[in-house]
Formats: C-alpha cells, sequence, structure tokens
C-alpha cells in the first residue's frame, strides 16, 4: 500500500468519523414523510456540480416533500476539492458522481458500500436495467457497490439529414454495424464546392468503444498492461475507419462543432445531443437531424457503448449514513422524481418501459425524432476494473492517434503502449 500524506489525512480523518453510519432510522417505505415529520430536524451535506436551480429542482424539492425533517446543504464541487474536504474533516454526507469517475474516489477511501443498508432496507436492485447494477460493483475494489444511479447517458448515431440528401444517399438506419456505418460513410467522403464533406466522426472517447467491447486495460491476474490483443486490434481498426483517410485527431468539441454548427458532417456517434446541447437553436440556423441507435458490433448486435451515469456516493464516515441511503434510495427509484428527471431529459436507470416512453417530454427538439429505440440496447458485460484504467485511457488514446494519422502499424503501436502503460503502473505503484 503506498503511503501519502493524503491517505494519512483520510486514516486520521475516518478516526475522528467513527462508527455512527448505523443509526436507526425509519426506512422510506410509503408513510416514512409522517414519521419523519416527527423527527429531530438533520442537515446532510450534499456535494454535486449540478447548479443551485438544477439541485433545488431534481433533488431538494423531492427530499423536503418526503423527508421534511431534513435539510439538504449543497457544497458545489467549482468551490471546493474533495482531497481538500477530506484534509479539514468536512466530508460531505452524499456525493454527486459519474459512474465513470468512480475510481477517482477509491483511492480516497471515501464511499461507503451500499450493500449492507440496502439489506436492511430490502431495496431492489431488480428495478434498474440489466447489467447496470453489475457494471457499477466493477468499478470496486471487492465488488462493494458505491453508487445509485440518478439518470443514465443515452448514446446515439446522430445524423444531419441535409448531408444525406445533398448526396442522394439513404439514411441511417436502427441497429447498424460500426462496419455498416463506415461504408454509408464513405459515400460521403468528399470535396463539393470547396467543401470537405465527412461522412461520420469517430466516437468522441475511446472508453466509449473500449466499454463496448469490455475491454481491460490491465490482466487482473498479473497486473499487467493487456492491450497486445484481438480486442484491441479491433478497437483501433474501427476507430481508423471512420476517418476518410490519415487524419489529425482533433477534439470531440471541434467534431461536435462540424456537426452541430458548419453542418459538413453526416454522422455523429454520441451521448445523444439532446442531453447537454439546446437543440432548438441549432435547428433555428437550419440543422436538420435525427438519430438511430448508437452502432454496434456485429458479433454484439445488441450492446451499447456502456454506462455512463450521475449518481450518487454516501461518505463512508457519514453519521447519517443511513439516512443518507435511504435518501439516494428514494431520488434513484421514486417513480415521480425519476419521470420529473426523464421528461427533462435526465432519463432514468430504472427499466420500467412507461418511464423511458417518456423521455425528452418537455424537449420541444425531441418531437418527432426517432427516440423508440434508443433505450433498448444492452449494457456490455463487465470486466475488471482498476486504478491504472485512466491511464491506460490516456496512453490508448495516444497511440490511436499515432495510427490515425497513419504514422505506424497497429501492431506496434499496441506494443509500446502497453510497454508505456507498464511503465506508468510501476510508477504509480511507487507513489
Amino acid at each position: 500500500m503506498r503511503k501519502t500524506a493524503l491517505g494519512m489525512a483520510v486514516a486520521s480523518m475516518m478516526l475522528l468519523w467513527g462508527c455512527s453510519g448505523n443509526e436507526q432510522r425509519p426506512s422510506s417505505d410509503s408513510g416514512a414523510g409522517k414519521e419523519n415529520a416527527k423527527l429531530e430536524p438533520v442537515t446532510l451535506s450534499f456535494y454535486s456540480k449540478l447548479t443551485p436551480d438544477e439541485f433545488d429542482n431534481y433533488i431538494v424539492q423531492h427530499v423536503k416533500k418526503k423527508f421534511p425533517h431534513v435539510t439538504l446543504k449543497q457544497v458545489e464541487q467549482k468551490t471546493a476539492k474533495m482531497q481538500d474536504l477530506i484534509t479539514t474533516g468536512n466530508v460531505p454526507d452524499i456525493i454527486w458522481e459519474g459512474s465513470t469517475n468512480l475510481q477517482t474516489l477509491t483511492p480516497l477511501k471515501v464511499m461507503a458500500d451500499l450493500r449492507p443498508f440496502a439489506e436492511k432496507h430490502k431495496f431492489d436492485f431488480g428495478k434498474y436495467r440489466d447489467g447496470l447494477v453489475d457494471t457499477v460493483k466493477a468499478y470496486s475494489e471487492s465488488g462493494q457497490l458505491h453508487f445509485l444511479p440518478f439518470n443514465v447517458f443515452e448514446f446515439a448515431l446522430h445524423y444531419n439529414k441535409d448531408v444525406f440528401n445533398k448526396f442522394g444517399i439513404p439514411f441511417p438506419k436502427d441497429h447498424m454495424t460500426w462496419d455498416d456505418a463506415a461504408a454509408l460513410a464513405n459515400k460521403m467522403n468528399r470535396v463539393d464546392n470547396g467543401v470537405q464533406y465527412v461522412g461520420m466522426r469517430p466516437p468522441l472517447s475511446t472508453n466509449r468503444t473500449q466499454m463496448q467491447l469490455s475491454l481491460p486495460y490491465v490482466d487482473p491476474k498479473t497486473g499487467k498492461a493487456s492491450l497486445q490483443t484481438e480486442g484491441w486490434k479491433r478497437l483501433f481498426e474501427t476507430i481508423r475507419s471512420t476517418y476518410p483517410g490519415p487524419s489529425t485527431v482533433r477534439s470531440f468539441f471541434d467534431y461536435r462543432d462540424e456537426f452541430l454548427k458548419q453542418r459538413t458532417v453526416g454522422m455523429l456517434p454520441d451521448i445523444l445531443l439532446l442531453q447537454n446541447s439546446v437543440m432548438a437553436d441549432y435547428e433555428k440556423e437550419g440543422l436538420d437531424w435525427d438519430v438511430v441507435t448508437y452502432p454496434v458490433f456485429a458479433d454484439k448486435p445488441k450492446v451499447g457503448a456502456g454506462l455512463f451515469s450521475d449518481g450518487m456516493v454516501i461518505s463512508a464516515g457519514s453519521k447519517h449514513a443511513d439516512l443518507a441511503f435511504q435518501i439516494i434510495a428514494f431520488l434513484s427509484t421514486d417513480p415521480e422524481v425519476q419521470l420529473h428527471a426523464t421528461r427533462d431529459g435526465r432519463v432514468t436507470g430504472l427499466k420500467d418501459p412507461q418511464l423511458l416512453a417518456r423521455a425528452f417530454e418537455n424537449n420541444p427538439s425531441a418531437k418527432n425524432k426517432n427516440l423508440k429505440q434508443i433505450s433498448t440496447l444492452n449494457f456490455p458485460a463487465t470486466y475488471p476494473m482498476n486504478d491504472y484504467d485512466r491511464r491506460g485511457l490516456v496512453v490508448v488514446e495516444s497511440k490511436l492517434k499515432s495510427y490515425v494519422a497513419g504514422k505506424g502499424d497497429v501492431n506496434t503501436l499496441l506494443r509500446e503502449a502497453e510497454e508505456q502503460l507498464d511503465k506508468d503502473i510501476a510508477a504509480q505503484k511507487l507513489q
């Protein structure tokens, strides 16, 4: 175990926190609101990246109704770093985080295992979409469950109708493979009146395809990098096929701008843009667009990009851990809470088809869009994750840029990536 100043601070704070997390509180079943009204007022801190308006809209108003004795105090991520909060003994009771960022919290020893609380309150994990809970557990060291989702991010293959119509090419269809999409894109890779059109930009982060193929960066048995595999070779070749030829890889913000603003890209595989862009503004500027399901691999015909989710963690040292679990369980699964968020585009992680059918109801840009099949793809099979994955992503993307630029063959670049990641793992172990 590596010993750092931060690690010592964490250990010290755990002693100060003590073992008061299993306080006896009524469960958050029907009637809990009436019982809680008789309880002493309590304030819980809630660390989040939500704006104050979002925090009030999606979190506070619902919690106040269900748990009237509870006051939530928001600690904004932009004003406080988790490491500083640990050092000063001010770790929040509840932490809002993205699922793919859970590994940044693991070394801090700040996340409580939710399984004992779930067992106590007879929490039903079967409410979630198939594979979601297994994916969350894969982020832990020994199968712990540290996270409950508030919403999941849907993925789609966006397309510009005008680009397709310009070249007389049929629109894409649901359930296309990556090979299908690349072949369709190649028909649009051309210069027209001095303007370069590109049929498809690549998946905007390598981890989306890596998760879709369930590719580990590190062999869990040896602790060594595991990148010289047929799976990684397939990933490199698939992403290169989305480019019109040797290319300089630019940021995904550039690629989004090409699709949304310049409108010179036929297709964009990405997080469904209704979730993070004001599509009505682009429509007013002339963007005519729609979506189909995210491309899949031929041998994994119903497997999507993986779990990308915003959700909640309980601090391991919270004095109100039991109550905090009741709150996040309520926010994660209550039909009213989840319908409110889902209609706004924060799509539920529950597998309730009636909830999913109402996704994006409040977004005018969703009207008449082909959204019925978007949530039908499954989460990929889990694979061993560890603390070196984030470094693995950096190393892989560096070599992938070289491959797309035509600066090396795939076997050599994967060997170099594996050697580099092994060096980085060894260095990290010494820290």
